[in-house]
């Protein structure tokens, strides 16, 4: 089950407005509850996939610092007409030795990333937004092992179709340290099967990627959702490696969203 929470957050909140912030004075405080269901790839280049569904609460806040959205956790260090920096943290699923491309191989533990953000709001009108994020994480996993670092940056689209619903659209490229791809992808001799060859990554060029994301406000508090994410692995440096059985990855994600408590204090509608 936790790993099924992890699934549905890590895939819902990068993606998903959970509630209205048409107010210019939205709250401070949200709690509610997602319901829905997840399909996606054990690891990026698997042709494994994980089909998860699961209840999963969320919090929102919005001080004036920091953040709790659909962006996960972001504190502002700096911020002056349209740029500025924050923090922000992401998660990777861990991968049994059960997945056939891996069979034999140690397991993948639980990781966690985070590092600094810079954000460039290149439009901002009533109904659109575009920006241009420029994201750098560290990533360790839950022994304390260092897998090296990730940069992704993004162009995002936020359109706001009517006043129910809201299309997201984004394309963006993740570039990996040595470190990050050696963790995922390299073969080392003592794993080398009749079907699996030795493999050696090398930083750079991971994967191009794009995402699609719709919303629709059924009232103040309930919100549907759909999620589709894209990436494709051919330009990537580790397009070769044998534990890349699918160049494309595919993530698709659906639900109901409610939010049931609202703090009466306001917060930031930045």
């Amino acid at each position: 089950m936790k790993r099924l929470t992890i699934t549905l957050l890590a895939l819902f909140c990068s993606s998903t407005a959970w509630a209205e912030e048409q107010d210019d004075a939205p709250p401070l405080w949200e709690l509610g509850i997602a319901v829905g269901g997840a399909s996606l790839p054990h690891y990026m280049g698997s042709d494994e996939r994980y089909l998860v569904g699961a209840p999963v609460p969320y919090v929102i806040y919005r001080g004036q610092r920091m953040r709790i959205d659909r962006s996960g956790i972001t504190r502002k260090l700096f911020g002056f007409n349209n740029i500025n920096i924050d923090a922000s943290l992401g998660v990777g699923l861990p991968v049994r030795n059960t997945n056939r491309a891996r069979a034999g191989m140690p397991e993948l533990k639980f990781s966690f990333e985070i590092g600094p953000r810079l954000n460039w709001q290149i439009i901002e009108e009533e109904d659109r937004k575009l920006m241009l994020r420029l994201p750098w994480r560290g990533v360790v996993d839950t022994s304390g092992s260092w897998l090296g670092w990730v940069v992704e940056p993004e162009l995002r689209l936020e359109q706001q179709i009517s006043e129910q619903l809201q299309l997201n659209l984004a394309t963006g490229l993740l570039y990996g340290s040595t470190a990050y791809h050696k963790h995922y992808y390299d073969v080392a001799p003592a794993y080398v099967t009749a079907t699996r060859s030795a493999y050696q990554a090398a930083r750079g060029l991971h994967s191009l990627s794009a995402t699609a994301s719709l919303r629709y406000a059924i009232s103040d508090s309930l919100n549907l959702f759909s999620v589709l994410r894209y990436r494709n692995l051919s330009a990537g440096v580790i397009t070769n490696s044998p534990l890349v059985k699918d160049k494309n990855y595919v993530a698709v994600a659906a639900g109901l969203a409610w939010s049931f408590w609202s703090s009466e204090r306001r917060g930031s509608a930045d």
